[in-house]
């Protein structure tokens, strides 16, 4: 008896790691054109917009990713951009790390009153004719910060033509950020700006929708993603 219990206690250490290696997926999988088709957020469809709908995911076996969708396509007189780039790598076989551009969040509330400071300027309709308007381009940069920044996604499901991984974040992390296409209604596009410069940034912040965003960047929430591989 005692001889069958060394046995097991010599054995049990491979079955352990044969078990964690069954869990493991394969990186060179992850290789290729994906899809997004669908996304969950805690086990709830989200109803996708037409440019989440056709997002995709170009995973390169260098570690270089490029993310591609027309949020904001409509902007720079419709030839805005299309492609963002990042990086992906895998972790331990059982998680992937993407970075991407994400907002923060940094609105102004004057001491006083709490209510948001917004810049505004002169705008000159006719000779004695002068209206006050929130200038909105240099408010909007005031209140957002664009960042690089690495979230790491739990792999639920690998395969040579399909892809499910899981993300638990604030929603303003999730929704604020380039990465498997933000929806178009949530960013403004920002007029004039210099050549080469960006030209799109999340909504102007006001009073009205201020708590809003901030109790997004305070509540979590665990996304699912859905991919297909298109090409290899």
């Amino acid at each position: 008896m005692k001889t069958v219990y060394r046995l097991f206690i010599l054995l049990l250490p491979l079955f352990v790691l044969s078990s964690c290696q069954k869990d493991a997926y394969d990186e060179s999988i992850m290789v290729g054109l994906w899809k997004q088709v669908s996304v969950t957020e805690d086990g709830i469809p989200i109803s996708l917009t037409p440019e989440q709908a056709n997002c995709q995911l170009l995973m390169e076996a260098n570690g270089a990713c490029r993310y591609y969708h027309q949020s904001f396509k409509s902007y720079n007189k419709g030839v805005g951009t299309t492609s963002f780039y990042g990086t992906w790598s895998m972790l331990d076989g059982k998680w992937i790390n993407f970075t991407t551009d994400k907002w923060q969040f940094i609105p102004i509330l004057s001491s006083d009153s709490m209510k948001i400071k917004l810049d505004h300027r002169e705008i000159i309709r006719a000779p004695g004719d002068t209206i006050i308007v929130i200038d909105t381009l240099t408010s909007v940069k005031k209140q957002w910060s664009k960042y690089h920044i690495q979230s790491r996604f739990t792999i639920l499901q690998l395969s040579d033509t399909e892809m499910e991984i899981r993300l638990k974040t604030f929603v303003g992390e999730k929704k604020y950020a380039l990465i498997f296409a933000p929806d178009p209604q949530d960013f403004v596009e920002l007029k004039p700006v210099a050549a080469g410069v960006m030209n799109y940034s999340p909504k102007l912040v006001t009073d009205q929708n201020y708590w809003i965003i901030r109790k997004e960047f305070q509540t979590l929430k665990t996304y699912i993603f859905k991919f297909k591989k298109e090409t290899y």
